[in-house]
């Protein structure tokens, strides 16, 4: 059984070009992408964050979501690597 300790918070799943747009982000708005790289850091599981969380790292990660679709959303597939 692994430790909770051992367990990949959602920021170190977070895809690597999202990751990249959301700290280039950072630079250039000082709150919202603070928020949601703290939040992701916060959590381990996909399914802990808020819809407003979720389209907050959408718009800060620079992530195009015109074709998702419903199991997108739910399970969060296109921003995390190992979730």
């Amino acid at each position: 059984m692994r430790k909770l300790k051992d367990m990949k918070t959602l920021y170190e799943k977070l895809d690597e070009q999202v990751k990249q747009n959301l700290k280039k982000s950072s630079t250039q708005y000082h709150y919202g992408p603070r928020k949601v790289i703290a939040e992701l850091h916060r959590y381990n599981n996909y399914s802990n964050l808020t819809i407003d969380m979720i389209n907050d790292l959408c718009l800060y990660g620079d992530v195009n979501t015109w074709r998702w679709d419903n199991l997108d959303w739910k399970y969060g597939d296109k921003l995390f690597t190992d979730v």
